[in-house]
């Protein structure tokens, strides 16, 4: 990992077993800033990349238009604690969107 680049992963909690969902890198490049997320039950468990498209308010847009589903990824700061994340975009002609709420737990 360079110094441009953050790594981290979302996961679950089942009984006593911790299922990863999918492990997420933030890299900086000249090109700019990219969402790039991993999930193994998608996209042959390759990375897809989102550029930030936008980004204020404290809330940080990445887009990949060619991506089938979503195309924008949304995190929104709430709070020190609190992030309300979304998904959006056309699956099959419909517009789609997917609500994620997270708080900080100790």
């Amino acid at each position: 990992m360079g110094k441009d680049e953050m790594q981290g992963k979302s996961f679950k909690l089942n009984g006593n077993d911790t299922v990863v969902l999918e492990n997420v890198r933030l890299s900086k490049s000249s090109d700019g800033l990219f969402y790039i997320p991993t999930m193994s039950d998608q996209n042959d468990g390759k990375p897809v990349s989102f550029k930030m498209i936008d980004s204020k308010n404290q809330t940080f847009v990445f887009e990949n238009k060619e991506h089938d589903f979503p195309q924008r990824i949304i995190y929104h700061l709430v709070s020190k604690d609190s992030v309300h994340a979304w998904i959006e975009g056309t699956e099959n002609g419909k517009e789609g969107r997917s609500d994620y709420y997270f708080k900080r737990v100790q």
